[in-house]
């Protein structure tokens, strides 16, 4: 975690605000004494209570988010777990759980999660796209008969590129919240809850920056746990199966090309080719059914479920910290 989860001058506000409060709060206690106002006794106590609880959140705050502290090291310790090894640039390594979550959508090098080498959804997205797109420009020339075929290829780039850039997206959104969430978010949140009109909104700031920098990167966590033999299967043993398949059809494809000038057994040699042209087709589209579902699952159906179970936590928190319904849809959760 950082050494100083307020940002440059966050801590200084936050204790700033609090102190000032605090005393606003004293004053409007003491004119209510005064003047016997039961408005100004109970504003007063409110105000008090609140820059007391200010003042907590602060200072927990602060002991919970610094180098070492409980919730740097609950996270590292739960992303670093079982034989994991990871690395990230810069403010990314911060939190071994927006690191880990990183390296499993689009990080460029492989990773070890659970004792096993896995490569990223991006890598090997990219790479049976690349391969797709080769086959399909070496089935050109059947394109007249192979016309189905070459359609579901096509589709199946289509579906594969829409995962690749449901990925990045992704990799994006926690970039920016590694970036933002302790520096930007929480600081803010902490100003606003310190002014009576604005209290409600600095609560939800506060629950969505816990939500967001430690739930939903553990939520990518869950995710690869759950989808990790398959994983496997499908960066390793089945990537290996489509670059065979591959290379057998293109080298089919060219012994088929190069039929034109050799009258003798023409319709033999076509016939065999194609039949092995065929077969490996049909393993191609078949392993191609399989690693699309993958996708699907990986990039829309579990993230999906990364976000409500980040939405739930960040309602919880706003309630216990006084936010009540501050957004409404949040409550339908």
């Amino acid at each position: 975690m950082q050494t100083m989860p307020f940002g440059g001058y966050g801590l200084n506000i936050s204790v700033l605000l609090v102190s000032i409060m605090l005393a606003i709060g004293g004053i409007a206690l003491g004119l209510g004494y005064a003047l016997n106002e039961k408005k100004f006794k109970e504003f007063g106590r409110n105000e008090i209570f609140q820059s007391l609880v200010n003042g907590a959140l602060v200072g927990g705050f602060l002991l919970l988010f610094t180098s070492g502290g409980l919730v740097g090291s609950l996270v590292n310790s739960l992303a670093l777990a079982r034989g994991t090894s990871i690395s990230c640039n810069t403010f990314l390594q911060y939190n071994a759980a927006i690191c880990f979550a990183y390296n499993y959508l689009v990080g460029p090098a492989p990773y070890r999660y659970l004792g096993t080498q896995h490569s990223s959804i991006l890598s090997s997205v990219s790479l049976i796209i690349a391969g797709l797109v080769s086959l399909y420009a070496a089935l050109g020339i059947f394109r007249s008969f192979l016309g189905p075929v070459l359609a579901q290829i096509q589709s199946a780039v289509q579906m594969l590129g829409a995962a690749a850039v449901s990925v990045t997206v992704q990799a994006s959104v926690l970039v920016f919240i590694a970036a933002s969430a302790l520096t930007i978010l929480l600081p803010l949140g902490l100003v606003l809850r310190s002014f009576y009109p604005s209290r409600k909104a600095g609560s939800f700031l506060i629950a969505l920056t816990i939500g967001l920098y430690v739930v939903l990167p553990l939520t990518y966590l869950m995710n690869a746990s759950l989808v990790s033999q398959y994983s496997l299967l499908a960066n390793q043993t089945s990537l290996s199966t489509l670059s065979a398949n591959l290379n057998a059809i293109e080298s089919s494809t060219l012994s088929y090309a190069g039929q034109g000038d050799n009258a003798t057994g023409i319709v033999a040699e076509l016939s065999n080719i194609g039949s092995g042209i065929a077969v490996r087709l049909s393993n191609l589209i078949s392993y191609l059914f399989s690693a699309i579902a993958y996708f699907i699952v990986s990039t829309f159906v579990l993230p999906a479920f990364s976000l409500m179970l980040t939405a739930i936590s960040i309602r919880e928190l706003s309630e216990l910290l006084g936010a009540g319904n501050f957004f409404g849809k949040l409550s339908l959760l």
